[in-house]
């Protein structure tokens, strides 16, 4: 039987809660540290959902 390794999870989103791996698009706060998704990205307009400040692709 061969082993099928498992893609790195790297975070949820704060918004949606979907997990965001790590060969993934996603977006990064550099205050608050949090990830979301792109969808959610698209949805709050490239802002922070928790402090408001703009999202880094990373």
């Amino acid at each position: 039987m061969a082993y099928v390794p498992k893609m790195l999870l790297v975070g949820r989103c704060v918004r949606c809660g979907k997990r965001i791996f790590r060969g993934e698009r996603r977006f990064r706060c550099s205050k608050c540290g949090i990830y979301t998704c792109p969808l959610c990205h698209k949805k709050s307009q490239g802002r922070c959902p928790v402090c408001g400040m703009k999202l880094e692709e990373v």
